[in-house]
């Protein structure tokens, strides 16, 4: 047999070939899956280099945190779910096995995601044929975003392996019409949700889509059939996996809430005055996840002037979010366009680690001249336009569609958008075949016309993306800047503070000048230190953490009194104070003024029941 039987590359390059039906479908998966899992593992390797593999940023850090406060027992929040449960109690059974080993998980994780190169594989074959197949695997195999966030110990990979699972358990339960394969899909649809609840638009799409297909393939599609058939036992099994976790809403807070009551946050978030289309915190809002939840809590409850359920805290920020829809309704479609160039653009908008600064800055395996969405962009706007709705390829269009209607009327950024490939490469495949084919014919007739109508989508996608690039670059050296101070490399985390200023000053935020001055003071720089705090403070002068650091200092330093006026403006600025009722209660009982410091030293204990130190000093305090 000749060898380019063997090689992949030729299904796509001589498609008037029929060699595939040589090359054994298990042969191929098994090429994809090596394939991918090569990579993840070579990139992992050398991940682990990288100052980034010992300090979990945003959302990896708060995951990491829940996991371990469930492993100390707390197995039911004080509250409703903010977040969404199913990764972090993930890794705390992961933990429980195998001890706090994050980077187990990663490996794991490299192992799903090359499952997951294998499930895409699959769902094109189904809708486009076993070229497609090919070729959609290889894409999800050396597509660098799937390969980046495989070292991320976020629950990216794993919403992607559940979307895919969903997608083909569609297919098959729309091939059979069994009552237990439709089942199956809605147990598959509630995992997702579990990850990512704006999948939830992903079930009336699904039934959208069998409905055209029952009506069509299986004459005649009456209502009740469908209804008891295919949508009864699909929606049970979407409900039976989330069901625990709203269980869990109603016994830790006595309120109704599906899954998580972050949506009414994030809706605001992409609908407000200020709104760019990516994430921007309102004032007094940390970015921090944890902070997050209880600052946007105080702010409703102040603005509300009474303590609110979870649900009524949703509602108060969907509430503000619709406000400004109804009152400036051109702004809003405005922003929802820009959202969209945002969503088709070929730059990886970063919301947690930036890949494009690591690839550009670190030697690893994202150097290599991989796939992007650059290249899925383009084909999979084709893709699009060679779809037919009532046919198996319908499926993974219904769902992409539906997809990107559940991501706009928040923001736009990697993470959020990376789910959609699941969808999209399949048809960047069968665009793929279709133009090697017709290449390969000269036969360029049946692929203007798809192409033609892609056109404007292929041009958001190569166009440059409308804000700096330089704003990115800044964020992500401010990111090693707070690395590197949390690693004590003191004098790298300096270099990469002035890396950020060089790039755009006006990105660089309030936590990376806190955490640069913080070097400053290790490195013995005390008045370069507060000078920097001050900086910061007239920047930022809504930043409860920069007037708290440099009261700190100055306490350290014994400038109590300024130290206590400091803090008394963090407390006041801080939506939610906790840290700075604590250093207030010590301030003032230095300066022997007792009853404000019981007074705080009460607030800090209450803010903190299990600091027994603060509790053994105020009562101490109290007893004098």
């Amino acid at each position: 047999m000749d060898f380019s039987a063997f090689n992949p590359l030729s299904l796509i390059l001589y498609p008037s070939r029929k060699i595939q039906l040589n090359f054994p479908g298990w042969r191929r998966a098994s090429a994809v899956f090596l394939a991918a899992f090569a990579l993840r593992a070579v990139f992992l390797a050398q991940w682990a280099d990288l100052p980034y593999i010992d300090s979990l940023a945003a959302d990896a850090w708060a995951c990491d945190r829940w996991a371990l406060d469930i492993l100390d027992g707390r197995l039911i929040r004080h509250t409703a779910f903010y977040q969404s449960p199913f990764y972090p109690y993930f890794l705390a059974a992961f933990y429980k096995l195998f001890g706090h080993q994050p980077q187990g998980v990663l490996w794991l994780q490299a192992f799903i995601d090359s499952l997951s190169c294998v499930a895409i594989m699959r769902i094109a074959k189904l809708c486009f044929g076993a070229r497609a197949g090919l070729a959609a695997g290889l894409l999800a195999a050396f597509y660098r975003p799937f390969i980046f966030n495989t070292a991320l110990l976020t629950k990216e990979t794993f919403v992607l392996f559940a979307l895919a699972l969903f997608l083909i358990a569609l297919l098959r339960a729309d091939a059979a019409g069994l009552f237990r394969r439709h089942f199956l899909c809605g147990l598959a649809a509630g995992w997702c949700l579990l990850l990512r609840p704006n999948a939830l638009l992903l079930v009336p799409a699904a039934l959208l889509w069998l409905w055209l297909r029952a009506g069509s393939a299986r004459p005649p599609g009456t209502v009740r059939g469908f209804l008891k058939g295919t949508a009864f036992p699909l929606l049970l099994g979407t409900l039976l996996p989330v069901l625990p976790a709203t269980l869990h809403n109603f016994a830790a807070s006595r309120d109704l809430v599906l899954l998580n009551y972050t949506s009414g946050f994030a809706f605001f978030i992409g609908n407000n005055p200020e709104a760019t289309g990516l994430v921007t915190y309102p004032s007094g809002v940390s970015s921090d996840p944890l902070l997050e939840e209880s600052q946007s809590l105080r702010l409703a409850e102040k603005s509300s002037g009474r303590a609110l359920k979870p649900s009524e805290v949703s509602s108060f920020w969907f509430r503000k979010g619709l406000a400004f829809i109804s009152a400036e309704p051109c702004a809003w479609l405005t922003l929802t366009c820009l959202k969209f160039w945002f969503f088709w653009n070929w730059h990886e908008i970063s919301d947690n680690y930036d890949l494009h600064f690591i690839q550009k800055h670190f030697n690893t395996a994202l150097k290599l001249p991989l796939a992007s969405f650059a290249l899925a962009g383009c084909l999979g706007a084709v893709g699009l336009f060679l779809c037919r709705l009532r046919e198996p390829s319908g499926a993974p269009l219904f769902l992409f569609l539906a997809y990107l209607l559940s991501v706009l009327p928040f923001w736009i950024s990697d993470r959020y958008r990376l789910p959609a490939l699941v969808f999209l490469l399949p048809l960047a495949a069968a665009a793929l075949e279709r133009l090697a084919a017709a290449a390969a014919r000269l036969e360029l007739k049946n692929i203007w016309k798809p192409c033609l109508a892609a056109s404007p989508l292929v041009f958001l996608c190569l166009a440059p993306p409308p804000f700096s690039l330089k704003l990115s670059e800044a964020a992500a050296w401010g990111q090693l800047t707070s690395i590197y101070s949390e690693l004590g490399e003191h004098g790298k985390a300096l270099e990469a503070f002035r890396s950020a200023v060089e790039a755009a000053p006006q990105n660089v935020g309030a936590p990376v000048i806190s955490d640069a001055a913080f070097s400053m003071r290790r490195l013995g720089r005390v008045n370069d230190a507060l000078e920097l705090y001050k900086l910061g403070s007239d920047i930022y002068p809504g930043d409860a953490a920069l007037y708290n650091n440099r009261g700190k200092l100055l306490f350290e330093l014994g400038k109590t009194k300024e130290a206590a006026a400091l803090l008394e403006k963090a407390a006041a600025t801080d939506p939610d104070p906790g840290k700075e009722y604590r250093n207030l209660f010590y301030a003032y009982r230095k300066l022997g003024r007792k009853a404000q410091a019981v007074r705080y030293g009460g607030l800090a204990a209450a803010r903190f029941p299990d600091d027994k130190k603060l509790k053994a000093e105020l009562q101490a305090l109290k007893n004098k």
